[in-house]
């Protein structure tokens, strides 16, 4: 049996890890919800840029802007992988990779020339640790991306393409469905599919009726300033959903350790009294012993 000093720093040691994990679990929860508004929030606008390009797509020709154009065969392909910056959140990041990796190693195999824009210090590590070839990164924290910088870099991805640097561009992020159930995917970013939107049935489109009004300005115009914000959006909103996720696998990993850390304090504390009350016996045992021989 180990000794009581020794049983007595462990379970110091356990209990101060247990504070940590509590106080990040706390703090991740805290994170968590303050994203899943900030992305609920920017939700409706979402939808509706989504809803007005499928609408306006109706009145253009899809020549109208080279990011709407199929380029036909895909020669070069850049995917953009969302994960974080740090670790201690379970098998988040590790999901993500798993799902890029699977879907380059499929493109590889398809002859498609493959290059990484890494979100994340996390995602940056995995491509130079694999060998891919890193397209470009966004420098700054998952967490303090700004939508200006979105904008940016969603405009350097759209030059590449229309420059016919790459023939399709894709996104690799996690979705969260809820607090306890987030999934990696994979979703194309361009070329646009100016599609009908998924809405609830209501649309005069789906409906069958026609739609009698003038655009100002023209279908053209209005498409042309309607496309660099979806794409914009359509990015944020991977980013988004990838940090909610991120901190919703830290509150459940910080909890698990939480848990796993009080069950070991309670098996510690048990062995600490039971080599506690052993000493005690022993020297008891010690103190008679030595008065019966004083006796002889």
């Amino acid at each position: 049996m180990k000794g009581v000093r020794e049983l007595k720093a462990r379970l110091g040691s356990v209990s101060n890890i247990k504070k940590v994990t509590s106080t990040m679990e706390l703090v991740a929860t805290a994170k968590m919800k303050k994203l899943q508004e900030r992305a609920n929030a920017s939700r409706p606008y979402a939808e509706a840029i989504r809803a007005m390009l499928a609408q306006v797509a109706g009145f253009v020709s899809p020549e109208v802007s080279p990011l709407l154009r199929d380029p036909g065969k895909v020669e070069r392909e850049c995917v953009v992988v969302i994960a974080g910056d740090k670790g201690l959140c379970g098998a988040f990041n590790t999901n993500v990779f798993r799902v890029a990796l699977n879907y380059i190693a499929a493109r590889k195999n398809e002859g498609v020339e493959v290059s990484v824009y890494a979100i994340g210090k996390r995602t940056e590590k995995f491509a130079n640790k694999i060998g891919f070839a890193i397209e470009g990164m966004i420098e700054e924290k998952v967490e303090l991306i700004s939508h200006r910088r979105i904008e940016v870099t969603m405009r350097a991805l759209g030059d590449s393409f229309v420059a016919d640097k790459f023939q399709k561009i894709s996104l690799v992020y996690t979705k969260m469905k809820s607090a306890a159930v987030f999934t990696p995917l994979v979703e194309p970013l361009l070329p646009l599919a100016a599609s009908e939107p998924s809405g609830d049935g209501h649309s005069e489109a789906k409906a069958g009726i026609e739609l009698d009004f003038t655009m100002e300005p023209s279908a053209e115009e209005i498409m042309t300033r309607l496309i660099p914000k979806t794409l914009a959006v359509n990015l944020m909103n991977g980013v988004h959903q990838s940090l909610a996720s991120e901190f919703a696998a830290r509150r459940i990993a910080m909890k698990n350790a939480t848990d796993a850390a009080t069950d070991m304090i309670d098996e510690l504390r048990m062995e600490y009294n039971k080599a506690r009350q052993t000493g005690i016996t022993a020297e008891l045992l010690e103190i008679i012993s030595g008065a019966e021989a004083l006796k002889g």
